[in-house]
Order: C-alpha cells, then sequence, then structure tokens
C-alpha cells in the first residue's frame, strides 16, 4: 500500500536529465501518493499520475532558483511540497514520520557544526516558507545556491518570522546526502548521485548508469567520477 501525503504535492523541476527525472518519478510514484504530482520540464516526461507544466529550459542555475522559489509555490495547492530532483528522490516510505510536517523545512544535514546544518533542497518546504521568499524577494534575493540561501543564509531572518527548521536528528531520518550515519541507516529519501549504489539495486543502478553515461550534461561535469568514488567507498564499508 502507498504512503498517502493530501498535505504534500510532489514538485520535479528539470531541463538536463529528462529520462533519469523520469525515474525518479516513478520510483516515488511506486510508494507514496501525495495530492498532486506536478513537473515543470521543457519535456513531457510522460510518468502516470503527474501534471506536466511546459517551461523554457533555465540558462543558468539562478533562473532555475527563481522559478523555484518566485513561480513554484504559487502553483502549490497543498501546505507543503516535497522536491524531487534526477538524483534524490523517495526510497523507504516505512521511514515517513508525521513530525516532518511540523517543520518550515526538511532535508539531508550537511557537515556544518554551527547549528545551521539542515539545509539540502532536495526535500519538504511548507507553501508559506516559500511565499514568503517570493513577496520579499529584495530583502531576500537569489544570487547563489537556493538551498544554501534558506539555509544558512537567510535562515536566521527567516527563523525571526517564525519559520521552523527540523532538528538535524530528524532530518538525518528524512535524508541523507554526504553525512550517512552507517552503511545500515534507513532514510525516507535521499540525495545525490553518488548514493545511488548505496541506495538502488544492481538493475536500477546500471540503468541509472548508462543513462548519465549518455547525457551531454552529466558527462560534462564530475558526476560519473563521483559515482565511481561512491561505489568504491560502499564497497570499503561494508568490507570493514
Amino acid at each position: 500500500m502507498k504512503l498517502k501525503l493530501p498535505d504534500v504535492t510532489l514538485v520535479m523541476m528539470d531541463c538536463t536529465c529528462p529520462e533519469l527525472a523520469r525515474l525518479a518519478l516513478l520510483d516515488t510514484l511506486e510508494l507514496i501518493e501525495p495530492a498532486e504530482a506536478l513537473v515543470f520540464s521543457d519535456t513531457d516526461l510522460k510518468a502516470p499520475g503527474t501534471i506536466w507544466l511546459g517551461v523554457e529550459p533555465w540558462r543558468t542555475i539562478q533562473e532555475y532558483c527563481q522559478y523555484f522559489w518566485y513561480e513554484v509555490p504559487h502553483l502549490v495547492q497543498t501546505k507543503f511540497f516535497l522536491n524531487i530532483q534526477w538524483d534524490g528522490w523517495v526510497v523507504d516510505p516505512g521511514m515517513w514520520d508525521s513530525e516532518y510536517l511540523q517543520y518550515d523545512f526538511i532535508g539531508a544535514p550537511w557537515w556544518y557544526d554551527d547549528g545551521h546544518n539542515v539545509g539540502n533542497g532536495t526535500g519538504i518546504r511548507s507553501t508559506k516558507l516559500m511565499r514568503f521568499l517570493g513577496e520579499h524577494r529584495a530583502l531576500l534575493p537569489v544570487y547563489g545556491k537556493e538551498d544554501e540561501l534558506v539555509g544558512r543564509v537567510y535562515r536566521p531572518i527567516l527563523e525571526n518570522q517564525g519559520f521552523k527548521w527540523a532538528p538535524e536528528k530528524l532530518a538525518s531520518k528524512f535524508s541523507m546526502e554526504c553525512t550517512r550515519p552507517s552503511v545500515t541507516s534507513r532514510h525516507f529519501m535521499f540525495h545525490d548521485s553518488f548514493n545511488f549504489p548505496a541506495m538502488l539495486s544492481a538493475e536500477k543502478y546500471e540503468q541509472r548508469l548508462q543513462l548519465m553515461q549518455a547525457n551531454p550534461y552529466i558527462r560534462k561535469g564530475k558526476k560519473l567520477q563521483e559515482l565511481e568514488a561512491g561505489r568504491k567507498a560502499l564497497i570499503l564499508d561494508r568490507l570493514a
């Protein structure tokens, strides 16, 4: 039985890796039933159960982030939305906790020790928080990676306005990225393709690997090298 999340809208934004984005959507929708699933892409991903909203490709990361902050929240009709990406999605609905929705922001913890460590952007936001950012864009502009801005730079301002971040322990249960507690720890979702070897079956890993190798956008970056490093690290961890 799927996990029902009537207060959550699923959001996918992608104009670079449509085949991988579609697989992330399909894998997530096999496990959860959100109120709606909105896909913002220049390509119809043809994922059953989703609503495709065609967009022009974003030319820069800043344009992508601006669209995420200023356009997406006004199309979400629920109190929360869950942002997934081609390299981060829901993998273990058994790790769902209703407490996740007691906060305005929850994502995988990072590596900082200054109290502003819950910030990876592949996760859940309150629609109220995201609309607040849009309403105060002159004070809170987008000029870099949006999750670093909202989770670290602007967090003190937003907390003074009453918005709440999940505590780190709960956020670690919700998701993992680069600080997984152990090779056996369970998480509701994850982020980043270097975690594919740990999160995917052998068959799904090979499927993603082939798509990554064929994708010009991915080949230009470091994702394939990071993926191989993640695979080797997992083998060493399991042998330890």
